[in-house]
């Protein structure tokens, strides 16, 4: 069972440290699993079989090229567990997969594969200057509905104690079959879908060592909401 490597945390990148101060290098584990940002939330990564693709508003969809990024979780992916499920939406899909086990307190890598009735996801316009922040980003986000669209979310499930170091409950990104479309999830819905997950007991954080960050403020009264403002 591996573990989910995490670079930065999503209390960091809410309170604004949205720099690239760490590097993917060039990734050949077919199995590399996951998602992310790149520098100033510029695009929604998503990480499918070793490949890095960057989903940017009034971009094509494209391969990540820069190497440096400000928070990516990954994990090796290869499915322990698998159901086949009916009327599956973002609103019973943590419903679903308490049927297979308890999840309140543990960590999943989850795969939601299928020819979608709808999904609804988001992507960020570019900002070259890094200067905005997390809810400034929120605010001018480009959003899609994509019908009828086959493909798979790919994401993480986190436990609620643990929600300012990763997204609580559910975090997906979507990426199509055709490769053309891309985006951090904020609703979907399937008549039918293969659901994959695998448990994952460890998970491994990885802190900035600049000194912008070790002197960055993070307000943890206001954190809580802004994670579910920007991040649901």
């Amino acid at each position: 069972m591996s573990k989910i490597t995490q670079y930065s945390t999503i209390g960091a990148l809410m309170s604004g440290h949205l720099s690239g101060d760490f590097a993917t290098g060039t990734p050949h584990n077919k199995q590399l699993f996951g998602l992310g940002c790149s520098c100033g939330i510029s695009g929604e990564l998503t990480v499918s079989q070793g490949q890095f693709w960057e989903a940017t508003a009034g971009e094509p969809l494209h391969h990540f090229t820069d190497k440096h990024l400000p928070f990516l979780q990954v994990t090796e992916f290869v499915a322990e567990h698998s159901f086949s499920a009916k009327n599956v939406t973002d609103n019973n899909i943590d419903k679903l997969l308490s049927e297979q086990l308890p999840i309140a307190n543990i960590f999943l890598a989850v795969n939601v594969k299928s020819c979608f009735d709808e999904v609804v996801i988001r992507r960020p316009q570019r900002d070259e200057k890094h200067s905005r922040t997390a809810k400034e980003m929120s605010e001018v986000q480009h959003v899609d509905k994509l019908s009828s669209v086959s493909g798979q979310l790919i994401g993480f499930w986190t436990p609620e104690l643990f929600g300012r170091i990763s997204v609580p409950g559910f975090h997906f990104h979507f990426l199509s079959d055709d490769e053309q479309h891309s985006g951090h999830v904020l609703s979907f819905s399937a008549a039918e879908a293969t659901v994959d997950y695998q448990e994952k007991e460890t998970i491994e954080i990885h802190n900035a060592t600049s000194e912008k960050f070790k002197s960055l403020d993070i307000d943890i009264t206001q954190l809580d909401e802004l994670i579910s403002q920007v991040e649901k």
